[in-house]
């Protein structure tokens, strides 16, 4: 199926969406940061990114709209 990347620093948080995404079917990539995110992004492109809000290194919203800025990263759900 596809390829998610699941930003979540919370580790209880991540297990319980990375195992209900796992048991769906999909390959989920679990990155506790947005520094982890990012380097993740430029070895492979996700299909699917689950990013929280309140991160330690950077405001997930900031990080939509910076991602989603390019415009190679259109067809890329967040």
């Amino acid at each position: 199926m596809a390829l998610i990347y699941l930003v979540e620093d919370d580790d209880g948080i991540g297990e319980i969406e990375s195992f209900a995404l796992k048991n769906a079917g999909h390959e989920v990539a679990l990155l506790t940061s947005v520094s982890a995110f990012w380097k993740a992004c430029k070895k492979k492109l996700p299909d699917l990114i689950v990013m929280d809000v309140m991160l330690p290194d950077a405001d997930g919203f900031h990080i939509c709209l910076l991602y989603t800025s390019d415009a190679a990263d259109d067809l890329i759900g967040v």
